[in-house]
């Protein structure tokens, strides 16, 4: 039976740093690994008729993501279902919850040092992890801050 790990994440590639060292440190056993992203919804009736959660999350992967992801993928030997995004849109504890039991989280990696970016409508879910009774992996890495997508793709393999 796999670990599932729980990773929240905002569409950077640096925020896929949390996800290498969860993998590193978690390479001995099968892993499962759930990719979290945090924004609220639009208000507009519009948008919510038409709601599709695999748009948002499409709409939200630049190039150099999705190769990172691959990458990762191919390094670890993980298959696609290995991976899975979900999203949560409640700043509340309860929809977490259900994500978390839903998934089977047995594990939450979060980065100690990078702060995720909130762009838009995007939230930070980790004070609402950090209020659960949960235990949190901190994951610490070395942060240039100044490098561009495809610089901290070539640094997150370094």
């Amino acid at each position: 039976m796999p670990k599932n790990i729980l990773i929240p994440i905002d569409f950077c590639v640096t925020s896929l740093n949390t996800v290498k060292i969860a993998l590193e440190e978690n390479k001995d056993q099968p892993v499962r690994i759930v990719l979290l992203y945090a924004e609220f919804l639009n208000d507009s009736i519009t948008d919510l008729l038409f709601y599709s959660p695999q748009k948002i999350i499409k709409s939200k992967q630049s190039p150099e993501f999705k190769e990172a992801l691959e990458i990762l993928r191919n390094r670890y030997g993980l298959k696609p279902s290995d991976f899975i995004i979900e999203l949560l849109h409640h700043n509340n504890s309860s929809q977490l919850n259900f994500i978390l039991q839903s998934n089977n989280i047995t594990a939450v990696y979060i980065p100690s040092e990078y702060k995720l970016k909130t762009l838009k409508h995007a939230f930070n879910p980790i004070p609402l992890l950090q209020s659960l009774n949960i235990y949190l992996h901190k994951a610490s890495w070395n942060l240039n801050t100044n490098s561009n997508e495809q610089e901290q793709l070539t640094s997150l393999f370094n």
